[in-house]
């Protein structure tokens, strides 16, 4: 009896460490696959291949379905592009393509990539009323890196375009967006070190605040001339650097003078 219970405990360790290296195995065979799916791409999109032969290729060499193939294939040509694009890759797989852009032509490379992929979650969230949390967390964390080469100026003038976008946005989505986001934020380094703070933070703080400081509670000081919207600074009460949480709660609307007294005044 125990050399029968020894006997089957060998032959399912024997099972399990075969098993392990198949996981393993196959593993590197889709990164591999992913890899040459990208160089493939690449190609079709410089007009060295066309995408049916492309696509054939990889069916034959790697074993992938041929519409899965063209799918990589196109949504590569859409992130060049900086198009929308209604198929998408999984998260790991983005994420591979965007680290393959950022390794061959650092954050410039990013712009138009970056771009595409956000309005692909535009695109698939307004269609199917859904939150695509994991690719919106590849798409921050991508745009924290295509502002590593830009002034601080430039950052914050996209981070108030952002803002922008969130605004003109139902209040659903943005609320359903809050309910799922990081509630720390990730950071960059410029000259300077910034935060990639959350678009939808700010704009439910400036919607909240109605056009009134929520300090000294007088109306904003003026009216922007972009947008012709009060004028207020979002502020963090407990400041990002310190710890403090990119949530709603942690934040206040406030007109320039209240935010400078916030920051240097007793």
């Amino acid at each position: 009896m125990v050399l029968a219970v020894i006997k089957n405990l060998h032959v399912c360790l024997i099972y399990y460490d075969i098993s392990r290296r198949d996981l393993n195995v196959n593993k590197l065979q889709g990164e591999y696959m992913l890899h040459s799916a990208f160089l493939l791409a690449k190609q079709v999109h410089e007009n060295k291949l066309t995408q049916a032969e492309a696509s054939r290729q990889l069916n034959e060499e790697h074993g992938a379905n041929i519409n899965s193939a063209k799918i990589m294939i196109t949504v590569y040509d859409r992130l060049v592009r900086g198009v929308v694009f209604k198929r998408a890759l999984s998260s790991p797989d983005m994420h591979y393509y965007l680290a393959q852009f950022f390794a061959e032509g650092g954050s410039e490379a990013l712009d138009a990539p970056v771009s595409a992929l956000w309005q692909h979650i535009k695109y698939y969230e307004d269609k199917n009323n859904v939150n695509l949390k994991s690719l919106r967390d590849v798409a921050t964390q991508f745009t924290s890196l295509s502002y590593i080469d830009n002034t601080l100026e430039n950052i914050n003038t996209n981070f108030q375009d952002l803002v922008e976008r969130s605004q003109r946005d139902p209040a659903k989505e943005r609320h359903q967006r809050l309910e799922y986001a990081n509630e720390m934020p990730t950071s960059r380094i410029t000259s300077v070190k910034v935060y990639a703070r959350n678009p939808d933070v700010v704009a439910e703080v400036l919607i909240r605040a109605n056009g009134l400081c929520e300090k000294c509670v007088k109306p904003a000081p003026f009216i922007r001339r972009k947008d012709k919207t009060p004028y207020l600074e979002v502020h963090h009460k407990i400041k990002l650097a310190d710890g403090g949480k990119d949530i709603v709660s942690n934040a206040e609307a406030l007109c320039p003078n209240c935010h400078r007294k916030e920051h240097y005044g007793i």
